[in-house]
């Protein structure tokens, strides 16, 4: 979503308006902003003789920035505690209650990654594949025929 125009481009606008210097379209066109803007912001003066933007649509947070912080403090503190225990963290310090999926949300915002341990190198014992009826395919790697270089058939 766009941020709003500045309350100095909407005074602008209602002030250009009150000395009748236009129409709604006029003074669209002059200020590069659109018609039904001007009249939001005329009906807004007139109204409520204020033109701060509206608040964005939605349910407010739960977490302000104060309980980020926390947040941040518990993660960092253990990171290795579920969505969970973190919820249940949050709850004990603050009295808030969070679903994980909540806080997964409120965590991927913040930018913090959930991998709780670093990559491992894969095993060298693993079974890598299996074939059609269930054996596994570790002869090749075993018997040496997966590093034998191969010689081309095409003519150099």
């Amino acid at each position: 979503m766009p941020k709003p125009i500045s309350v100095e481009v909407r005074e602008r606008v209602v002030a250009a308006h009150r000395e009748g210097l236009g129409t709604y379209e006029e003074l669209a066109e002059i200020f590069s902003v659109g018609a039904a803007s001007v009249d939001r912001w005329l009906r807004m003066a007139r109204e409520t003789g204020s033109l701060v933007p509206k608040l964005p649509p939605g349910r407010t947070p739960k977490l302000d920035e104060g309980a980020r912080a926390i947040l941040r403090e518990l993660v960092e503190g253990r990171p290795d505690a579920t969505l969970a225990e973190l919820g249940e963290s949050l709850e004990q310090r603050l009295g808030v209650r969070l679903v994980p999926s909540a806080i997964f949300k409120v965590l991927a915002k913040m930018g913090i990654s959930r991998k709780k341990r670093p990559s491992t190198r894969r095993s060298e014992s693993a079974t890598t594949s299996r074939s059609c009826d269930g054996t596994s395919s570790d002869f090749v790697r075993s018997s040496g025929f997966a590093d034998a270089s191969f010689s081309s058939t095409k003519a150099e």
